[in-house]
């Protein structure tokens, strides 16, 4: 490249005197802000075998992001170490360093932390004295927004959620359940939640995922949130101080924020984030 006397190439070095040649710094990208994740973990990120991440950024703010054999993630990926495995593909990096089978992409330099802590607190949840039960492959009419201690869905049943907020103490969706929001709401759990096989989550139409929350304060060696195989979430799921695991061959669309988080295989995934 050449530059006329005195002239500055934007964000490179300054050419000085006729005809000298500009060095051109690159200039990074700044990474997502948080409410462009779909998968984001304090610590590790793991995307297994064949998932996909079609759209919205995964991110690990202190720890390693691991893509297994053919992992797919159309959009960024963020933290300060990425494993890439065979096959696999992402959209940009920002990392310090990145491993994997030759040829590996460039990283795009962040300074540290990936996201403000403050951002990333555990919500507190008071849950209140009485419990929630439907039997298996039973319904209900609109529940209001309320307190309540455990809440049972059993298999096959549908549990339906006016909107507002809602609090437990602990969350168990049975077998081919499904906890539907019909219109905005906000569910904390104060310890974990388990989705079962095949069972369902979130807003009533899975294209506004942003219209459901869960937030679950449960930290310790538990999974705070375990959805089984084949299992629909569409939903945040906020778990800053628990593992979060996403069970294999399901679909799951919002954001999942954890301590950890761990994709299973052949998933696939899309941001759709209430952060």
């Amino acid at each position: 490249m050449r530059a006329a006397k005195g002239a500055v190439a934007l964000g490179s070095l300054v050419a000085v005197g006729l005809g000298a040649s500009v060095a051109v710094a690159q200039i990074s990208p700044p990474p997502p802000l948080i409410s462009a994740y779909a998968v984001l973990g304090l610590g590790d990120v793991t995307i297994r075998t064949g998932s996909r991440v079609l759209s919205g950024a995964v991110g690990s703010v202190g720890g390693t992001v691991r893509l297994g054999p053919q992992a797919r993630v159309t959009s960024a990926v963020a933290g300060p170490t990425v494993r890439l495995g065979l096959g696999s593909h992402t959209g940009p990096l920002f990392c310090h360093l990145v491993s994997g089978p030759p040829t590996l992409p460039s990283c795009n330099a962040f300074a540290d932390p990936l996201l403000a802590p403050a951002l990333l607190g555990v919500v507190a949840v008071v849950p209140g004295a009485t419990d929630l039960r439907l039997p298996a492959h039973t319904g209900t009419a609109p529940v209001p927004a309320g307190n309540f201690r455990d809440v049972r869905v059993g298999a096959g049943s549908v549990l339906t959620l006016y909107g507002g907020a809602y609090s437990a103490r602990s969350l168990r969706v049975g077998p081919a359940a499904r906890v539907v929001c019909t219109t905005e709401c906000r569910i904390g759990v104060a310890g974990p939640v388990r989705i079962g096989h095949g069972a369902e989550i979130g807003a009533a139409v899975s294209t506004h995922a942003e219209m459901a929350r869960i937030d679950v304060a449960a930290t310790g060696a538990v999974p705070a949130f375990i959805a089984r195989a084949r299992s629909n979430v569409s939903a945040t799921v906020f778990a800053p101080g628990g593992r979060v695991i996403l069970g294999r061959l399901g679909m799951y669309r919002g954001a999942f924020v954890g301590a950890s988080v761990a994709v299973g295989a052949r998933v696939t995934v899309r941001g759709d984030s209430a952060l």
